[in-house]
């Protein structure tokens, strides 16, 4: 049977819900908040401006839920990059505590929304297993585990090798730990029914708009787009991994990487459940680190990584020699999808909600969007509303990228730093 390329290449979550062109509206000028980008973030802004009766525009360069929104895995984790550890050094005990914390309060946040709306995206509580790959690499889990318990009190379950047979059919692993608030969702069906919610609360959302500049002008922010100006109150950029050269501030503090999935044929609910025992999500303690997960209805197997090279020649091959690696016996198995999108990285790996002259940006989510961009999205709209209690990462800084213009050369030698760091720590037995 030919292969259909173009489905082929198409995110698996596309066949059930594939981002499409809306209708058109009539233009318009003005707006109480005009928001750049209508993927979590900015969808999430409007839902929260739109319940206090102002007017609210969304523009974007693409389809709406195009980018991220509808390509991601699903995993709804919530996690930071920086260690516990690494952040009190940078941040101090309390701001640290802070976010940390911030993390569990925006993960269960999202699960209340899904539940309040009633949005049918497969949202499941199967917790997160996260393999270490060597004895050096799993006795430095147990200890941030410790660590964790000790100084937040939050509690996950240590692994060990005797019961990982538990959580994962794999000999990759030998032991983990088990997050078992972490979830997983329909990623595209929860953006689409975002987007659906914003039209039905009356915003306006234009697709194939583009964002080319802005002037504050006394009270107003004059917007310039391909479809003509509008003023607005407020400006929120929600672009993230999609900022183009329309936006330099932004996009010269941020590091796009690509990350990739692919998405097995159908191998049956019985041979899923006998891999994946809880049907739970999954990581590795590793800097270059597999994600994988069953899709919603346990069928299939789907994994994702991060690309090395923008230009890589067979580049479903690397996906599947890391799920082979971890379930040797799917050798015969037939891939039904492969695609990509962007994750953005801050120089400093910490998520960032700023204001800069006057401007509100919500961007950096370090690949952890799922939960990370729908809540910023909501503090974004909550800084504009005045609410006093500010998100723990709010105006904390970008950190500066030293002779970076947006083009990301240096990122095949970051990976390829990284992977020597994986390397070292678990050679060491």
């Amino acid at each position: 049977m030919k292969t259909d390329q173009k489905k082929f290449n198409e995110p698996y979550w596309w066949s059930q819900a594939k981002p499409e062109l809306i209708d058109e509206l009539e233009w318009q000028t003005t707006s109480d908040v005009l928001i750049v980008g209508a993927g979590y973030t900015g969808l999430s802004a409007a839902l929260t401006l739109l319940k206090s009766g102002l007017k609210v525009i969304i523009i974007d360069s693409e389809l709406p839920g195009y980018g991220a929104s509808s390509r991601n895995g699903g995993i709804t984790s919530g996690k930071i990059k920086p260690s516990f550890k690494e952040l009190v050094s940078k941040f101090g005990l309390d701001l640290s505590k802070k976010m940390i914390k911030e993390g569990e309060v925006a993960r269960q946040d999202l699960y209340d929304f899904i539940r309040k709306e009633k949005i049918d995206c497969d949202l499941k509580i199967n917790g997160m297993f996260t393999g270490g790959i060597s004895k050096k690499g799993f006795e430095n889990q147990k200890k941030e585990v410790d660590f964790n318990l000790e100084t937040l009190g939050i509690e996950n379950t240590i692994v060990e090798k005797k019961d990982v047979s538990n959580f994962i059919c794999s000999k990759k692993y030998v032991g983990g730990i088990f997050d078992k608030k972490i979830g997983s969702i329909h990623p595209s069906k929860l953006v689409l029914s975002m987007i659906n919610m914003v039209r039905e609360n009356g915003g306006f959302i234009f697709n194939k708009t583009y964002f080319k500049n802005s002037e504050k002008k006394g009270t107003l922010f004059h917007i310039v787009t391909n479809r003509g100006l509008v003023r607005s109150k407020h400006l929120i950029i929600a672009t993230n991994a999609y900022t183009d050269k329309n936006l330099p501030w932004l996009r010269k503090k941020l590091i796009p990487v690509i990350s990739e999935m692919i998405s097995t044929s159908e191998i049956g609910n019985n041979r899923v459940n006998s891999l994946m025992p809880k049907l739970s999500t999954f990581g590795e303690a590793l800097n270059l680190f597999h994600y994988f997960r069953p899709s919603p209805d346990g069928k299939r197997i789907l994994i994702g990584g991060r690309r090395i090279r923008y230009n890589n020649k067979d580049k479903t091959k690397k996906l599947m020699n890391g799920l082979l690696e971890i379930f040797p016996e799917l050798k015969e198995v037939e891939i039904s999808n492969h695609w990509y999108g962007y994750v953005t990285f801050p120089f400093d790996q910490i998520p960032k909600l700023v204001m800069y002259n006057g401007i509100i940006y919500a961007a950096g989510y370090c690949g952890s969007g799922t939960v990370w961009s729908r809540w910023f999205g909501k503090k974004a709209a909550e800084i504009i509303l005045n609410f006093e209690q500010r998100s723990a990462f709010y105006n904390i800084p970008f950190k500066k990228i030293p002779f970076y213009n947006g083009y990301p050369w240096f990122v095949p030698i970051a990976i390829e730093y990284f992977k020597f760091q994986d390397w070292w720590i678990n050679s060491k037995e």
